[in-house]
């Protein structure tokens, strides 16, 4: 009876000292992945940010130049293993089409958290001179 009687008179404090560390363990995994998450696809956007402005760079300076190894570059130096395609030649018969060049790139996460690679495409569109 006695020990029923010490429980009792023990402070709420006392009683609840390890529900703080449980509550933690249980929210700490959500937040950071909620955390992760929010990192990862920041990268993933600004990735495909720049690998959309970069094409349409190439496109515009191929239209321009005419030269498609030069316009490769742009791109390329961004992403050295993207694969990249144009809708057409700009040729003297082709002034005033639109030349659409897209790029394609398979990059791998940051955490794999969230699968091993994303896959990023970009486009560009310009008027051939």
């Amino acid at each position: 009876m006695l020990h029923f009687t010490t429980w009792t008179r023990r402070s709420r404090r006392e009683r609840e000292r390890g529900v703080a560390a449980v509550e933690f363990a249980l929210v700490v995994p959500i937040l950071m992945t909620i955390i992760i998450g929010i990192v990862e696809f920041g990268m993933a956007f600004n990735y495909r940010t720049q690998l959309n402005n970069a094409t349409q760079i190439a496109a515009r300076n191929y239209t321009i130049d005419r030269n498609w190894a030069a316009a490769r570059a742009n791109v390329t130096g961004l992403a050295p293993t993207a694969n990249l395609t144009k809708s057409i030649d700009c040729t003297p018969a082709t002034v005033g089409s639109a030349v659409t060049v897209t790029s394609t790139v398979v990059r791998p996460t940051y955490t794999g958290l969230f699968g091993a690679s994303f896959t990023y495409r970009g486009k560009g569109v310009a008027q051939c001179n």
